[in-house]
């Protein structure tokens, strides 16, 4: 049975144990939204196999929840549900496409992203400086922690325990996720969030291409000078977040480059797109039949399928 931990600040309860036995000892840190699908996943097939998965999740979100294969671990956070669904609807509007000129989208959404950071940041606050619930993590003896490092959190606690971190993401718009894995990101060939470009630019779209890519330290600032703030605060140390994503020992990128367009990537950096997708039934075996007497309009009826003859060269 899965387990269900409701904590406090000043207390821990546990309602119920799942199975001593396990092959491994999971720590993971989600994001909510579509963010969640794919962590969800994983931890669900993880603890499936055998592993001990435990999730640690605000209280209050939109999709995340407990699940059969792993452990839930609910924090209080300063907000409620209704706050989270006007923040999502804002988000909505602002990706929406609009007639707006490109500089004014640009501007609309680098405030939007300023509203998003402030809301992260009070989530992943609620969780570092939960004293009790992160000794309860660190008495847990994790093996590793998997998380999204869209938010740091889970880097932060992965640090803090000594252990290493697993990144699973789509992507952070202002590339820090590519610049902390060491790989190259060059704006003639590597097309930038929110410009709507692929890797193949005409000189127009490599210069509009370029002046994005001169924004993104500052849209990096503006996402995480908070969490630059609080790393100092959690860790006891001077360092960003930058150098702590930069110590992450795989990433797993929600990508498929049929879809999406290449880019150049490093050994610890694995693409596993479509990880979210939802199981399909497999479709019904159709059995090819050899005719001699074959027209186009013939058609026949077998196995209680119609299935067309079609000629075996």
């Amino acid at each position: 049975m899965p387990v269900s931990v409701m904590c406090s600040y000043t207390n821990t309860t546990v309602k119920s144990s799942s199975s001593p036995k396990f092959l491994g000892n999971l720590l993971v840190i989600p994001m909510d939204g579509s963010h969640w699908v794919g962590i969800k996943a994983l931890a669900q097939e993880l603890g499936r196999r055998g592993h001990r998965v435990t999730v640690v999740i605000p209280e209050h979100n939109l999709r995340m929840g407990p699940g059969k294969y792993y452990d839930t671990i609910f924090y209080p956070v300063p907000y409620d549900k209704e706050h989270v669904i006007n923040l999502l609807s804002s988000h909505k509007d602002v990706l929406e496409k609009s007639v707006q000129p490109f500089m004014e989208k640009i501007k609309a959404r680098f405030t939007q992203i300023g509203k998003t950071s402030n809301f992260l940041h009070t989530t992943a606050e609620s969780l570092l400086f939960n004293t009790s619930l992160i000794h309860h993590l660190a008495e847990q003896k994790f093996d590793a922690v998997l998380t999204d490092p869209m938010v740091p959190t889970g880097s932060f606690i992965a640090r803090k325990l000594g252990v290493p971190v697993i990144n699973l993401l789509r992507g952070i718009p202002c590339f820090m996720d590519l610049k902390a894995a060491g790989c190259p990101a060059p704006p003639s060939y590597v097309p930038r969030f929110f410009t709507g470009l692929t890797d193949k630019m005409n000189f127009k779209e490599r210069t509009i291409n370029t002046l994005v890519a001169l924004l993104e330290p500052l849209l990096c600032r503006i996402l995480y000078w908070h969490f630059d703030q609080t790393a100092y605060k959690f860790l006891g140390e001077k360092v960003g977040v930058a150098e702590i994503l930069s110590d992450s020992d795989i990433w797993l990128h929600r990508i498929d480059f049929t879809l999406d367009s290449p880019r150049p990537l490093m050994p610890n950096t694995i693409l596993v797109g479509g990880i979210n997708c939802k199981l399909r039934n497999p479709l019904p075996e159709v059995r090819l039949v050899q005719s001699l007497k074959w027209t186009p309009n013939t058609w026949t009826e077998e196995s209680q399928q119609m299935v067309k003859y079609v000629p075996m060269k």
